[in-house]
């Protein structure tokens, strides 16, 4: 377990500094530790402790309508998609797949790095389409969270008011995923055990992360995000 761990300490410094992509990571790496099936249910409760601190936390500020009106319904309709694609997570076509999706996530969050766009404006049709997708992919690898944020940039909420929503939807949906894991037999107390090894990571690595983030700019963070998810994903690809 101590690579998993070592993983998931440095995934969760980098996003407690840059604010994104500790799953992202720890799936396209983790799978080389273990097999996608057996990653996920021992990272996902983890993934859960988080989500469901920052929600308590900062439930005052839960944009509960938006929530219920448009992103449940979509989100949830996708991860009902997702679930029925779960079982065959471990095969190639979906790794890679999987693979391609996080290069694309790279590439395009260092294009914001570089050349930051405009005011974020997100179509109707295209916010749905992303939390439609969102949810597929969370249902499959417990990653849609990048899509869905996505799906969320022509909101224009205040960020604490953002970080709450999504904290509460993520608990949501990954509720969800371990009732689908429990479902397949995939989730017990073996996994658990697991899960709670890797608790003191989070711990350090959300520790760490918020000391780098109090004394050094994110901008080179955010860009080496960008160049290791473009590698990990190509790496998926490739295998």
């Amino acid at each position: 377990m101590l690579p998993l761990a070592t993983l998931v300490l440095l995934a969760i410094a980098l996003e407690s500094i840059v604010g994104f992509g500790a799953t992202v990571l720890v799936v396209a790496l983790g799978t080389w530790i273990l097999p996608v099936q057996l990653l996920l249910p021992v990272y996902v409760p983890v993934n859960m402790v988080l989500s469901a601190s920052i929600a308590w936390r900062d439930r005052a500020s839960i944009d509960v309508e938006l929530l219920k009106k448009r992103v449940l319904p979509l989100a949830a309709a996708g991860l009902a998609v997702g679930f029925a694609l779960y079982r065959y997570a471990a095969r190639p076509e979906l790794l890679h797949a999987f693979g391609v999706m996080v290069v694309l996530i790279g590439l395009n969050e260092l294009r914001k790095v570089l050349w930051p766009p405009a005011t974020p404006s997100v179509s109707r049709a295209r916010s749905n389409a992303l939390l439609l997708g969102g949810g597929v992919v969370h249902g499959v690898f417990g990653t849609g969270g990048v899509l869905i944020v996505a799906a969320l940039a022509g909101e224009r909420m205040e960020k604490t008011r953002m970080r709450a929503t999504l904290a509460t939807l993520w608990l949501l949906m990954n509720l969800a995923m371990v009732a689908n894991f429990i479902g397949h037999g995939a989730l017990g107390v073996s996994s658990l055990g697991r899960s709670a090894l890797l608790l003191p990571a989070v711990a350090a690595g959300g520790w760490l992360g918020d000391q780098v983030h109090r004394r050094v700019t994110e901008r080179p963070f955010r860009i080496a995000m960008a160049l290791v998810m473009m590698a990990a994903g190509a790496a998926q690809v490739l295998r």
